[in-house]
């Protein structure tokens, strides 16, 4: 029989799929015990033009403002389940990249589950480039959701 996983790791964005895929995130996480880190990644990459500075400032402010709340929002559906721990982080960065980092600054995490195309990717696309990046770079198991 295949062990357990023991941290499960889902990034999610404000995403049909990544909500689709955080579900079957806790449902994985109270199957096995193990426990549940959420990763929203604020892509603040298109954020840094000098000339627009205070225009980008407020809508990265209001992103940042949605991606706290979507996070308040999951720790309340989690708190109704029977995953025994789970935790939130919100990262500002390059969401591929983060992913990977945060996976592999943290050794314990044996699945990484999330959707196949998050918010920025066009419909027609089968697999998003954060997640093939995430599947060819990840340090351990990545289960993708459809």
């Amino acid at each position: 029989m295949p062990s357990p996983y023991t941290h499960i790791l889902a990034p999610v964005d404000s995403s049909a799929q990544a909500q689709t895929a955080f579900t079957e995130a806790v449902n994985i996480a109270q199957r096995h015990h193990a426990q549940l880190t959420a990763l929203y990644v604020v892509d603040d990459r298109a954020y840094h033009t000098p000339a627009l500075d205070p225009v980008l400032n407020k809508l990265l402010e209001a992103e940042a403002n949605h991606a706290h709340a979507d996070m308040r929002d999951r720790q309340r559906f989690v708190a109704t389940t029977t995953v025994p721990q789970f935790y939130v982080e919100v990262a500002y960065g390059n969401p591929k990249r983060l992913i990977e980092a945060y996976a592999k600054q943290h050794s314990d995490i044996d699945l990484i589950v999330l959707g196949a195309t998050g918010k920025d990717s066009p419909h027609r696309v089968a697999v998003g480039s954060t997640t093939s990046y995430v599947v060819d770079q990840a340090p351990c198991n990545v289960l993708v959701i459809r």
